[in-house]
């Protein structure tokens, strides 16, 4: 009986750009969750620090705090935290809670944190905001953020960075580019008409490619050593004392490095299909 030989070209490349379009969902969605979290660090931060509540080195102590809690933790040193609250200066006004009556109260330095004010407090159509939807402010990541913060010198040419960011799926290199280029003062504004469907699985790699923040990559695999240990401080452990063992015996052994398949099992169906 002769066997049949079947193509599976067609399956696999449907199969393939559906788990990219899926990664680049995923990676849309924790990186809004994590530039809320840092607007709302940012405000806590800056309203209990810039008004006296807390004293000298509050931000470093916070900081080391923090590595203690959650050990291998990372994005979170006192720099960072002061970005965060810098994030938060900047855009303060534009995402203003709109309610005339509602008084401002510093808050406490127990009170909870809130993670959706730039989703609740959604800029009005009349502010200078019109010229970027919140869509592109939540698609770039919190390293994109932060160079528009100190390389742009208004509202206008910042939102004009973000929209080309989100809709052409710049990374920080990218960006850093163009702004030295002076890119706005080229172009000017552009229109909202941008096309943002992923079509092509190479526009899908430049799309989660524009995710490769190490911001991002921290916030997702942030583990509370109060369930488990977390698996990066254990293997960081673990490797490092297995390098130094491999070292050790001379200059005819090498480490090649942790997490390393062979290439015969690097495809996903090992001698059939490689991308």
């Amino acid at each position: 009986m002769k066997k049949m030989v079947h193509n599976y070209s067609e399956a696999i490349k449907a199969i393939k750009n559906a788990i990219l379009k899926s990664r680049y969902r995923a990676a849309a969605l924790a990186n809004k969750e994590l530039l809320s979290l840092y607007y709302g660090i940012g405000k806590f931060v800056s309203e209990n620090s810039r008004k006296g509540a807390w004293g000298t080195n509050a931000i470093e102590t916070i900081s080391e705090r923090l590595q203690q809690e959650l050990p291998g933790l990372r994005g979170f040193s006192p720099v960072n935290i002061k970005r965060m609250r810098q994030f938060y200066e900047a855009w303060e006004d534009v995402f203003a809670i709109r309610q005339p009556s509602a008084t401002k109260f510093r808050p406490l330095s127990s009170d909870e944190i809130h993670l959706n004010l730039l989703a609740e407090n959604r800029p009005m159509p009349t502010d200078d905001f019109q010229y970027v939807k919140l869509h592109y402010f939540l698609s770039i990541g919190f390293s994109h953020h932060y160079e528009l913060l100190i390389k742009t010198n208004t509202i206008d040419e910042r939102l004009f960075y973000i929209e080309r960011c989100a809709a052409e799926f710049w990374n920080v290199e990218t960006l850093r580019y163009n702004l030295k280029s002076k890119l706005y003062t080229k172009q000017g504004k552009l229109s909202n008409n941008f096309k943002t469907t992923i079509l092509d699985k190479d526009l899908q790699r430049k799309a989660l490619l524009s995710f490769k923040d190490e911001y991002l990559l921290d916030f997702v695999n942030i583990e509370d050593p109060a369930d488990e240990p977390d698996e990066r401080v254990l293997e960081s452990g673990i490797v490092g004392n297995i390098r130094k063992f491999i070292m050790s015996l001379g200059k005819d052994f090498s480490f090649i490095g942790n997490q390393y398949r062979p290439a015969f099992l690097q495809s996903p169906i090992a001698g059939t299909y490689s991308d």
